[in-house]
């Protein structure tokens, strides 16, 4: 549920608004140069080993929007998923471009393994 009717207890019960997340999480949010660095230092760099000149990053009150080319397209997903998994991160954007489609080939039409598994071929 991403929205909450908000009542007035003290008088009989109505509602007079709605309180969605971001209203209740806003005071635990962090700055934006915190997710920024996170998001480069922890997603990019230590984790999918992306330089920040292929990548860029820019928060604007939580939400991150990665700009940039990776190599493939399955990179860029996976960038994204994990950004969004960053504390403080309210919504993220993802304008990253590949530069190969490797969708198909992550998905193994033979028993839904992936094509490079160390697992034994089974036909």
């Amino acid at each position: 549920m991403r929205q909450w009717p908000a009542s007035d207890v003290m008088t009989d019960d109505r509602i007079v608004g709605v309180v969605s997340r971001v209203d209740l999480s806003r005071p635990y949010a962090r700055s934006d140069t915190a997710i920024r660095q996170d998001v480069i230092d922890h997603v990019l760099r230590r984790t999918l080993w992306i330089d920040s000149s292929q990548v860029q990053v820019h928060v604007d009150a939580g939400v991150v929007t990665l700009t940039g080319t990776v190599g493939r397209r399955t990179t860029a997903a996976i960038a994204a998923r994990l950004t969004a998994q960053v504390p403080g991160v309210v919504a993220v954007a993802n304008e990253i471009r590949d530069s190969f489609d490797d969708t198909t080939l992550a998905r193994s039409r033979i028993h839904r393994t992936h094509p490079f598994s160390a697992e034994p071929f089974q036909p």
